[in-house]
């Protein structure tokens, strides 16, 4: 598998080219994209979660009440995981290149992230992960500091659901949600 770690803001200078994309070239089904929306089932021994479902009911970016539920909920959730990249002491999280940006690769839980390395070569099944647990906010907080490294967001879960959003939208759809929690329908979160 390519090295899937390049971030601007680590200190060497591997490639962020497209050739070095574990996809590719190519971007997992997108919640908010028609064209690629063919919900993709969980991996053999992996449940379907509230995202998986959500995701895969948004019908486009004019679903504005599927758009509200999913980003509630993804917004709620108690941590974002990240696949710990880098030397100890000065991991950052792993990246991949998805149709020439780069996206932060994040999962929803500690498992898909887990089921995502082995899966793609990154630690073998016996290997524990090394992993980095934020909580929602705080990664919200840091969304100037993504756009300033070149990251063009991040991608849930890249394996199933593959629904991302863009890194200059985080405050937005953090503010919008949260500000509108008893009305769904009294907002568009992307």
């Amino acid at each position: 598998m390519s090295d899937p770690t390049a971030l601007p803001f680590q200190e060497d200078d591997r490639s962020t080219s497209p050739e070095d994309s574990i996809y590719e070239g190519q971007r997992p089904a997108r919640a908010d994209d028609p064209e690629s929306r063919q919900p993709v089932p969980p991996p053999s021994g992996v449940e379907a979660s509230q995202t998986d479902l959500l995701a895969a009911r948004v019908t486009g970016p004019e679903d504005h009440v599927g758009m509200t539920a999913l980003w509630r909920l993804t917004m709620d959730l108690g941590h974002w995981w990240f696949i710990a990249v880098g030397d100890e002491g000065q991991e950052s999280p792993a990246a991949a290149v998805i149709q020439d940006q780069l996206m932060l690769l994040t999962f929803t839980t500690a498992e898909r992230a887990r089921h995502f390395a082995v899966e793609n070569g990154m630690i073998r099944e016996e290997d524990d992960l090394r992993a980095i647990a934020l909580p929602p906010s705080e990664v919200v907080e840091s969304a100037q500091v993504y756009q300033e490294s070149g990251i063009g967001g991040l991608m849930f879960d890249p394996h199933i659901a593959g629904y991302f959003i863009p890194s200059e939208q985080l405050p937005v759809v953090w503010e919008a949600v949260h500000s509108t929690s008893e009305d769904p329908d009294s907002t568009d979160p992307a």
